[in-house]
C-alpha cells in the first residue's frame, strides 16, 4: 500500500481529472452490468416460445424490464436491442473520455518528473556526478519515468475499471443467485495467492532489469561519446563485446520477468475452468428442479465469463504496478539525493569585485561511501583585483580542485574562500557564477550554431556584442569562411571544428560573458604550436582587466604572471614570480628544468 501511495503521489496534482475518470469508468461499469442483464431477457421472453416458470418467490430482473425496457419503443427484441445499443454506446462515450483523461494525468506526470529530475540533478554539485554516471541518471529520468507514467495513465485507469467491474458484476451474481456466486467465486483465494506470488517475483525482476537498462544506456553513452578514442586503439571488437554482454545480461533480466508474467494467464484460465465444473453441475439440478430459467442461467453465465476478464487482468495489473513501483524507487531515490551545494537563507548578490579573492587557510577532503581523500591542506593566498594567479604542481596536487571552490563546484571542508571579504558561501550560487567566467582544455561545445554557443552565457546578447566577442577571440575570420557562418551547426562537442577553433570558440563565450574573475584551466595544453599563438593571443584579449587563476604544465605561458603558486600534495610550497622561484632552485625550477632541458641550473653533484 505505500508503493502504490508514493506512485499516486506523483498524480496529486490532478486529483480532479482522477476524479472525473473514475466517475467515467463507474458508469461504465455499471452500463456492463446492464448489458450483461439482457440476455437474461432474450432467452426467457423472446427465444422461448412457451417459456418455462421457475419457482422462484421473486423476478431479479423484475427492476430491468419494467425500469428500464419501457423506455425505448417497440416489442420486446426492439427494446432489448435498442437498450443494447444505448448502453454500449454510454459505455463506451465513458471508456474513451476516462481513457482519454487518464492520458492526459499520465503525459502531465511524465514531464512534471522529468522537469523535476532534471533541475534536481542540475542543482547538485560536482561530486555527485563523480559517482553516478551519465548513462545511470539518462536510464531513471527516461525508461524508469516511462514506468511510472504507464502505470499512472493505463494501469491506475485499468485497475479502477476492472475492480468496479469486477465488484459490479460480483455484485450482480450475488443478486441473481448467491449459492451460484460463491461456488464460482471459489477460485478467488488460489488467485490471491498466486497474483501475490507472482508479483513478489517480478517486482525482484523488474528490479534487476532496470538495473541492466541502466547500465546499458550508461555503456552506450560512453562508447558513442568516446567513438574517437574506441576507434584510435582499434577497441571497437572490445566494445562490441562488453555491449552485448551488457545486452545478454537486460535479455536475460526480461526473460526471467517474462516466464512470470505469461505462466499467470494459463493457470488462471486452468483455475477458471477447474470452478466452472461444480458451477454447471449445480445449475443443472436447479433447472431440473425448475427453481431456474435458462435465461437466468445464460444470463448468470454471462456475467460469470465477464468476471475472468477483469480477474485476468487485475492479475497481470499486479504484475505491471510491480515494475512501476520497482521504477518509483528508484526515481524516489535519485529525489531524495542530498544536494551538497545550497544558498544560504538570506543570501547575498554579487555585483563584481572590488578588492580580491582570498583563500583563508582552505582544506578540502572528498567523501566517498567507504572513504574520503585530502586534496587541499591549510591553503592562504590572496589575489588582488587584476592580478594574474598561476597555479603550478603535478597532476593530483590539488590545482584544479582549488580554481572550483570559486564558483563552488564544491564547498570547503574547512577555512573559507572570500571574494571582497565575504565567504563565497554567503552569495547566491547564481551571482557568484556570473561573475565567472571558465575556460578548460575539455572544451564543451553544444551541437547548436556558432552564434548558440557563443551567447550560451548570455543567450540575449545582441549580434554585435557576439562579433565583437568573436573578433577579440581571433575566431571571427574562420566562423566567416564557415557554410552558413555564425549560423552553422558544429556538431556534438564541436566535431566539425579543429582543437584551435572550439578553444577559440569557448573564449569568445568567455569574453561576452565579461566575468570579473577568470579562470584557465589548462586552456592550451592540448593545442599544437600555431593553434597555441592564435589561442594565446585571443586569451591576452580575455585575461585584461580581470583577476586570473591560470592552471598550466607549460611553464613557458606563465612567465609574465604576476604570482605564481606551487601546489604539491595539495600544500603551497612555493609562491613567488617567474625570476624569483628560479633563483631559489626549488620544485618550480625543477619543473621547469624539465620542460625545458636547461640543466645549467641545476648545481653539480658533490
Amino acid at each position: 500500500m505505500e508503493d502504490f501511495r508514493k506512485l499516486l503521489s506523483f498524480a496529486k496534482p490532478y486529483r480532479g481529472y482522477l476524479a472525473i475518470s473514475f466517475t467515467l469508468l463507474a458508469v461504465a461499469g455499471a452500463a456492463q452490468v446492464l448489458t450483461t442483464s439482457l440476455p437474461s431477457i432474450l432467452f426467457d421472453e423472446v427465444l422461448v416460445r412457451e417459456p418455462v416458470q421457475a419457482q422462484t418467490d421473486s423476478d431479479p430482473l423484475r427492476f430491468v424490464k419494467e425500469g428500464l425496457l419501457p423506455l425505448f419503443p417497440g416489442n420486446t427484441l426492439a427494446q432489448l436491442s435498442i437498450a443494447l445499443l444505448a448502453f454500449t454506446l454510454v459505455k463506451g462515450l465513458c471508456l474513451y473520455y476516462s481513457n482519454y483523461g487518464m492520458s492526459f494525468v499520465g503525459q502531465s506526470v511524465v514531464m512534471d518528473l522529468r522537469k523535476l529530475l532534471y533541475r534536481h540533478v542540475l542543482n547538485q554539485s560536482m561530486g555527485f556526478f563523480a559517482v553516478n554516471s551519465t548513462g545511470r541518471l539518462m536510464s531513471r529520468m527516461n525508461s524508469d519515468v516511462e514506468q511510472v507514467q504507464e502505470a499512472v495513465s493505463t494501469a491506475v485507469a485499468d485497475l479502477f475499471r476492472e475492480v468496479v467491474l469486477l465488484l459490479a458484476l460480483i455484485g450482480w451474481v450475488f443478486y441473481m443467485d448467491w449459492r451460484l456466486a460463491l461456488l464460482a467465486l471459489s477460485i478467488a483465494p488460489a488467485a490471491m495467492i498466486l497474483t501475490l506470488t507472482m508479483g513478489r517475483r517480478i517486482r525482484q525482476a523488474s528490479t534487476r532489469s532496470r538495473e541492466s537498462v541502466a547500465s546499458l544506456s550508461d555503456l552506450l553513452q560512453q562508447s558513442i561519446t568516446g567513438m574517437r578514442i574506441v576507434k584510435a586503439f582499434g577497441m571497437e571488437r572490445h566494445e562490441e563485446d562488453r555491449f552485448r554482454s551488457s545486452a545478454e545480461s537486460l535479455f536475460s533480466a526480461n526473460l526471467r520477468a517474462a516466464r512470470i508474467l505469461f505462466l499467470n494467464a494459463p493457470v488462471m484460465e486452468f483455475l477458471g475452468v477447474a470452478c466452472f465444473i461444480p458451477v454447471i453441475i449445480y445449475a443443472d439440478s436447479r433447472i431440473k428442479s425448475n427453481t431456474m430459467t435458462l435465461g437466468l442461467l445464460s444470463g448468470m453465465l454471462f456475467a460469470l465469463f465477464s468476471m475472468y476478464d477483469p480477474i485476468r487482468k487485475l492479475s497481470r495489473l499486479h504484475v505491471q504496478f510491480q515494475n512501476a513501483f520497482a521504477s518509483a524507487t528508484r526515481i524516489t531515490e535519485l529525489l531524495d539525493t542530498h544536494v551538497e551545494i545550497h544558498d544560504r537563507s538570506g543570501a547575498r548578490e554579487l555585483a563584481g569585485v572590488q578588492d580580491m579573492v582570498e583563500f583563508r587557510d582552505v582544506s578540502f577532503e572528498y567523501h566517498r561511501s567507504t572513504s574520503q581523500r585530502s586534496v587541499l591542506k591549510g591553503i592562504n593566498l590572496k589575489v588582488r583585483r587584476h592580478q594574474v594567479i598561476a597555479l603550478v604542481g603535478s597532476s593530483g596536487s590539488g590545482k584544479t580542485t582549488l580554481v572550483g571552490l570559486i564558483p563552488r563546484f564544491y564547498d570547503a571542508t574547512s577555512g573559507a574562500v572570500l571574494i571582497d571579504g565575504v565567504d563565497v558561501r554567503d552569495y547566491s550560487q547564481s551571482s557568484l557564477r556570473k561573475n565567472i567566467a571558465i575556460v578548460t582544455q575539455d572544451t564543451f561545445l553544444f551541437n547548436d550554431t556558432v552564434r548558440a554557443n557563443i551567447a550560451y552565457g548570455d543567450i540575449d546578447a545582441a549580434g554585435e556584442r557576439i562579433d565583437a566577442a568573436a573578433h577579440a577571440a581571433l575566431a571571427h575570420d574562420f566562423i566567416m569562411h564557415m557554410p552558413q557562418q555564425y549560423e552553422t551547426r558544429i556538431g556534438e562537442r564541436g566535431q566539425r571544428l579543429s582543437g584551435g577553433e572550439r578553444q577559440r570558440i569557448c573564449i569568445a563565450r568567455a569574453i561576452l560573458r565579461d566575468a570579473p574573475i577568470l579562470i584557465l584551466d589548462e586552456a592550451t595544453s592540448a593545442l599544437d604550436s600555431e593553434s597555441e599563438k592564435l589561442v594565446q593571443q585571443a586569451l591576452g584579449n580575455l585575461m585584461q582587466d580581470r583577476t586570473t587563476f591560470v592552471i598550466a604544465h607549460r611553464l613557458s605561458t606563465i612567465r609574465s604572471a604576476d604570482l605564481i603558486v606551487v601546489l604539491d600534495k595539495g600544500r603551497i610550497v612555493e609562491s613567488g614570480t617567474h625570476d624569483g622561484l628560479l633563483e631559489a632552485n626549488g620544485v618550480y625550477s625543477r619543473f621547469f628544468r624539465l620542460q625545458t632541458g636547461d640543466d645549467f641550473l641545476q648545481p653539480p653533484p658533490p
